[in-house]
């Protein structure tokens, strides 16, 4: 076997570190290593670097469980778990009330073609509704469109009555959509209600997305 000098060795050390020695630079090294006692000392010096680099406490992380679950807006079933049934109820009113429209293009005061469009707006709410009951932890996804389309039904309804084209009880029939909303409200979490609290516990802390 051929000899190698102190260089040479070191340098095969330092590869052997990085899993990068050869067989026989590997036996090479051994055999310089039982006559040279610097080598030795520097073999050592380089498996105590290799350890602790390799082998070192991990930093600590703060624990996010307790500010998470505070800011969740888990589904609510309310007491006796009524809510979902009431949000199917009222799923299946809106359905029934909307069916003649969609179906036969009979509202009043409105062309078969322009009943049909709210009959399918009046379904496709009402089919929201029923999916939200079944599937309650999809109710917070729902609610900004439900609340958008139940805001500006109001607006009209206002408008109908000041103008006097409808009067106040033949709005009645969108009491569904109003209890829907809040149905829907509450199963999401009724958020928005704890907002003030968690103002007071302060922000999620940050982390650097780098680390």
């Amino acid at each position: 076997m051929e000899s190698i000098d102190c260089e040479s060795t070191r340098e095969a050390l330092s590869a052997r570190a990085d899993g990068e020695a050869t067989s026989d630079d590997l036996a090479a090294t051994e055999a310089h290593l039982i006559h040279c006692s610097s080598c030795r000392q520097y073999a050592a010096d380089v498996e105590r670097i290799d350890r602790m680099i390799r082998i070192r406490p991990a930093e600590p992380v703060p624990s996010l469980v307790a500010s998470v679950t505070a800011r969740a807006r888990p589904a609510r079933l309310g007491r006796g778990g009524w809510l979902r049934p009431a949000l199917a109820w009222v799923a299946v009113v809106m359905l029934v009330q909307s069916l003649p429209a969609l179906l036969f293009g009979e509202a009043s005061g409105t062309s078969p073609h322009l009943a049909r469009h709210l009959g399918a707006f009046g379904a496709a709410l009402a089919i929201g509704f029923a999916y939200a009951a079944w599937k309650p932890h999809r109710a917070f996804g729902l609610l900004p469109f439900t609340a958008a389309l139940v805001a500006t039904t109001t607006v009209s309804i206002v408008a109908d009555i000041v103008t006097g084209s409808r009067t106040p009880f033949a709005e009645l029939i969108h009491v569904t959509e109003l209890a829907g909303l809040a149905l829907l409200w509450m199963v999401a979490g009724s958020p928005g209600w704890r907002h003030g609290r968690h103002s007071r516990r302060g922000r999620l802390p940050q982390l650097d997305p780098l680390q």
